[in-house]
C-alpha cells in the first residue's frame, strides 16, 4: 500500500517540528526557508515515486539517496 503525502502540508509540519535555533531573525528566516523547501521537494519526489510503485517501502528506498538539488 502506498501513502499519499501532500508536499505543502508536509513542509509546514516539518517546519513547525524543527524551529531554528539561530540568533538573528534573518538567520532564522533563512533556516526556515531552507527546511521548508527541502521538505517540500522531498515530499514531491516521494509522490512521484509512490505513483509508480506498489509499496511505500519501495518509494522510500528510491528517494533515500536522491540529492534534492536546491
Amino acid at each position: 500500500m502506498t501513502l499519499s503525502i501532500d508536499p505543502k502540508e508536509f513542509a509546514k509540519l516539518a517546519l513547525m517540528a524543527n524551529p531554528s535555533n539561530s540568533e538573528s531573525i534573518e538567520d532564522k528566516a533563512k533556516d526556515s526557508l531552507e527546511l521548508y523547501l527541502s521538505a517540500y521537494k522531498l515530499a514531491e519526489k516521494y509522490e512521484r515515486f509512490s505513483n509508480t510503485t506498489q509499496e511505500t517501502s519501495e518509494a522510500f528506498s528510491s528517494i533515500r539517496d536522491i540529492d534534492i538539488n536546491m
